[in-house]
């Protein structure tokens, strides 16, 4: 306990550094944050669901600038910081709201009626948190949400919001930020293990609808680090048990960081992408200046996917890359924030469907739509409504591993599902020669073993 105090007590006392001046390079640590604010903001709040008839806890509010736009919309907002000069500042920004409360106090020990918010908003919080006190908040953040309520939260995920940057960062070694910067997959799996029971003995999760990076931080910084996420406190599964905290403190800490770090030095030198000798040939008239939509759920094999980077080089493409598997998702971030191409874009979704449903949401459609596995790993209805993601004319292809090759069969599922088969390549030993050479040109790969497996490809089209 003492050792908890201690750092709190370290906490409160790096930001009162600032307390002094409430503005808003202080409240996002960047000394260019004037020209970030407005875009960054945006960006945020454009994520959001609808919050007419809604109450609101803006946690970690610093001067309000989220408080503000919050409250013109929802019913109720209670605006809280633990630095009371921020505060003050709130108070005066948004004087002429009068749905807004106040309070001053630490984000771990607020204390809320269970139930009593439609969202908990939070940009940029745990990553001043311990693992425990992580873990602390997210249990409150589900005991205080209604049944269908939301979490939105924001953070910098393995280096601060300047990237390296030295020259915009105020965290310099005077002001010594005592931050961890987590993995962005520590997050995902944090918000999908945990289980509450709530005092009725109800239990509860979090459906985690989707991770992606705030677009601000790309555009002007090459920063695909800035992760955001959206869950919403739904029953658990059947036969659920509440996840004890010292559990998942141990997970955060310990397992899935350790997780993470395998697969970082297993992915991260990745020179090439083996399916991208499976496509070539089948890609080479797919159309220059349009928008490719990816599906790479890595079910077979955590190097089967495709490579965005490259699609976005060869046809000027912008590419939507949509990730299943947390970690992938991460070793992916890491490659975006390498190579700078800001024609890229990953995003973390638990399904297909709930990626369809991301974008649907937003209506957006692509000319391209890429995938392996999709027959595999994707129901039939979600295939079906991806064709509402997908433009008139779209091209669609999908690399597929099967037990049995059998065209027939596929055609005859395909067109049950509103597609035309217009090509089926049986590419096996194409596929295999091309996992072969790919294990040997990547040394810590080594011991990784080939699919060996028929391997497909589909050209379809959409049926009118």
């Amino acid at each position: 306990m003492e050792m908890v105090m201690q750092r709190r007590a370290n906490f409160k006392s790096f930001w009162d550094k600032y307390s002094d001046k409430p503005d808003t390079n202080s409240m996002m640590l960047n000394h260019s944050a004037e020209e970030l604010e407005s875009s960054d903001r945006a960006d945020i709040l454009a994520s959001l669901p609808l919050l007419h008839d809604k109450d609101v806890v803006d946690i970690g509010a610093g001067i309000g600038r989220f408080t503000t736009v919050l409250a013109e919309t929802a019913r109720w907002v209670l605006s809280t910081d633990f630095i009371d000069s921020f505060i003050k500042k709130n108070q005066q920004r948004n004087a002429h709201l009068g749905n807004i409360n106040y309070r001053v106090g630490d984000a771990v020990g607020l204390k809320m009626d269970s139930t009593s918010v439609d969202l908990v908003f939070t940009n940029w919080l745990m990553m001043y948190l311990s693992d425990d006190e992580t873990v602390e908040f997210i249990f409150n953040c589900m005991r205080w949400l209604r049944q269908d309520g939301i979490v939105h939260l924001r953070e910098s995920c393995s280096e601060p919001s300047t990237g390296r940057s030295k020259a915009t960062s105020m965290h310099d070694a005077a002001n010594a930020n005592p931050t961890h910067y987590r993995f962005s997959s520590l997050y995902i799996n944090l918000l999908r293990a945990i289980r509450y029971s709530d005092a009725d003995n109800k239990l509860w999760r979090f459906n985690v609808q989707w991770s992606c990076s705030v677009p601000t931080y790309i555009k002007r910084s090459n920063n695909w680090r800035q992760v955001h996420w959206l869950a919403e406190k739904v029953p658990a599964e059947e036969g659920a048990k509440e996840t004890p905290a010292k559990e998942l403190v141990d997970l955060l800490k310990n397992t899935w960081q350790k997780e993470q770090e395998a697969w970082d030095a297993k992915l991260d030198g990745e020179k090439y992408v083996w399916t991208e000798k499976v496509f070539d040939d089948a890609l080479t008239s797919l159309p220059s200046n349009s928008t490719f939509f990816l599906y790479t759920p890595r079910t077979v094999s955590p190097f089967c996917h495709i490579n965005a980077h490259t699609l976005a080089e060869t046809f000027n493409a912008n590419v939507w890359n949509t990730e299943l598997v947390p970690e992938y998702y991460r070793t992916s971030l890491t490659k975006s924030n390498n190579l700078k191409d800001q024609r890229v874009r990953f995003g973390w979704n638990e399904t297909l469907a709930s990626s369809v449903n991301y974008w649907q949401n937003k209506d957006a459609k692509f000319d391209v739509f890429l995938s392996t596995e999709l027959l595999s790993t994707a129901d039939d209805e979600t295939i079906r409504r991806a064709t509402k993601i997908m433009n008139d004319g779209a091209k669609i292809f999908t690399l597929e591993p099967v037990d049995v090759v059998n065209v027939a069969e596929t055609k005859e599922r395909l067109q049950k599902l509103g597609y035309n088969l217009e090509s089926f390549t049986d590419v096996t030993k194409k596929a295999i020669d091309a996992q072969e050479q790919y294990f040997r040109d990547h040394e810590q790969l080594a011991n990784e073993e080939v699919i060996r497996k028929n391997w497909v490809l589909l050209e379809l089209s959409v049926a009118h």
